[in-house]
């Protein structure tokens, strides 16, 4: 019997694109991905809609419905090739995810509402949280710093920031690929919270760090203040070759874009439509 397969996350490039499917294979489902080095192996207006990009590979790839984990597709001497799990999955490295927080798998997890392709509102038992993953392997260094530094404002106890709660796997529970969080409850700030947004962000500074992203659909006016999210970009004091006089410098700039932060009308940083796949 064939698998039922589900995209779940595209990346294109202008020649190529990295595709990430679910893969129901009774009685258990896995993921699986995708290189297409060339774009032209599936018609242009096909490339993005799950179900035409599946059958397109199924139909160009006589491996498709058997086991494999990762696939490449392209074309060459005028044929449509491939090979498999020629490359690995990519996951967290083993010393980022530190402390004891449980691992759960992706794929158990109820998405009620999609913010970007990488971030979701999910719901765990009966709590509300914020799933947030890197689906292909360039991203992985943005995840990495971004629980680097959660954790560690964690530890010097910093409230300001959301708390892990758990990490997030697919295929193995090695394989780490993103991370559950508290979900702020409030609104997105505006130009008349900017004292609020100043004490919030100096004394998130206090706790030795630099957002690196600041933007006014990063913080959140919840009842107990100012609250900030998604340090992908973020600083730390212990970071590798910053000075103290560069961190000191990047902080005070960082103040000083505030206001401008929240009055910015192109809706840099604003949360997209739920994505349909």
């Amino acid at each position: 019997m064939a698998p039922t397969d589900k995209l779940l996350s595209l990346d294109m490039g202008t020649h190529d694109c990295l595709y990430r499917f679910r893969r129901d294979f009774e009685p258990t489902s896995t993921v699986i991905y995708v290189h297409l080095q060339n774009l032209d192996i599936i018609a242009q207006d096909r490339q993005t809609y799950g179900p035409e990009v599946i059958q397109d590979l199924r139909s160009n790839v006589e491996v498709w419905d058997q086991q494999w984990t990762t696939l490449s597709v392209f074309r060459q001497d005028g044929r449509v090739q491939y090979t498999q799990d020629e490359w690995k999955p990519h996951s967290l490295p083993p010393d980022a995810a530190s402390g004891n927080l449980p691992r759960l798998n992706v794929l158990d997890l109820k998405v009620l509402h999609g913010f970007k392709n990488r971030v979701s509102l999910v719901k765990l038992d009966t709590q509300r949280q914020i799933l947030k993953i890197c689906p292909f392997k360039y991203q992985l260094q943005y995840l990495t710093k971004e629980i680097k530094t959660y954790n560690t404002l964690s530890e010097r106890g910093c409230s300001l920031i959301p708390r892990l709660s758990a990490y997030v796997f697919e295929r193995t529970e090695d394989q780490i690929i993103g991370f559950l969080c508290e979900e702020f409850i409030g609104r997105v700030a505006g130009p008349d919270d900017y004292d609020e947004c100043k004490h919030s962000l100096l004394k998130l500074h206090s706790y030795g760090v630099v957002h690196g992203d600041l933007n006014k659909f990063n913080i959140i006016i919840t009842a107990s203040g100012a609250r900030f999210f998604d340090l992908e970009k973020s600083v730390l004091d212990t970071d590798e070759g910053i000075s103290k006089n560069e961190f000191s410098r990047l902080q005070q700039e960082e103040v000083d874009r505030l206001e401008e932060a929240l009055y910015d009308k192109e809706g840099w940083g604003k949360p997209w439509p739920e994505l349909q796949l």
